[in-house]
């Protein structure tokens, strides 16, 4: 009766690995999808907005949040025309470091959940595996008990007890590529993530270099 229990729970404990796995790769997968969508959106307005003037706020993804975050470390630049370079380059690095952090979040974001899906990937055919070991051992200790080592005999306690290692090894393989497809995405995402960032940065770099060389032109004019 305890070695059928323990054979049981073990099955079940599987049973939970995998209706936490295809979980989690639904949700990944939903989130992966609106991001993709949601930040191709953005990118593609913020393209055609090359004086870096407030776009389209309500396309809520990560790469309107990076720029959020751009747009709020620029706004203390408002109105400034005659900081020395020196300057410009102190707040273009502030810039830089704040969009990098605000990259650092998105991937946080992004490699959640993932943790599941390797460590079900890694455990579930040892925990299957457990469960036939234990299964096999009480299956031999009852044959010897009984005395009887025919093949009816044999076949059924041992045929059952594969069966977890069959159920570890299901729960394990979409686990297991799964998480291999979110992570390739995720590197994916975070390099077109970088290169708006890197986008934004240089236009903004571009814009205060413009504008410095604008008010140098208006002082010579004027003397």
């Amino acid at each position: 009766m305890l070695e059928s229990n323990i054979v049981n729970s073990t099955l079940c404990l599987l049973g939970c690995f995998s209706l936490v796995t295809w979980s989690v790769i639904v949700l990944k997968a939903g989130e992966l999808a609106w991001n993709t969508f949601r930040n191709h959106r953005f990118i593609k307005q913020f393209a055609n907005n090359v004086s870096l003037q407030p776009v389209d706020l309500q396309i809520n993804s990560q790469a309107m949040r990076i720029y959020q975050v751009g747009l709020n470390t620029l706004s203390h630049l408002r109105g400034q025309t005659t900081l020395p370079i020196d300057q410009y380059q102190a707040w273009h690095n502030l810039l830089e470091r704040n969009l990098r952090q605000q990259l650092q979040k998105e991937k946080s974001k992004m490699e959640s959940g993932l943790g599941w899906l390797a460590s079900f990937g890694s455990t579930s055919p040892f925990v299957g595996l457990f469960g036939t070991v234990w299964g096999i051992m009480h299956a031999l200790k009852d044959i010897g008990a009984k005395g009887s080592a025919g093949l009816d005999v044999v076949a059924g306690p041992i045929g059952e007890a594969l069966i977890a290692t069959a159920l570890g090894i299901a729960v394990a393989i979409p686990a297991v590529l799964a998480y291999n497809f979110f992570l390739r995405q995720n590197r994916a995402t975070l390099a077109t993530l970088d290169h708006f960032a890197t986008d934004f940065l240089h236009s903004s770099m571009q814009a205060h270099l413009l504008q410095q060389y604008k008010a140098s032109e208006d002082s010579h004019a004027t003397a």
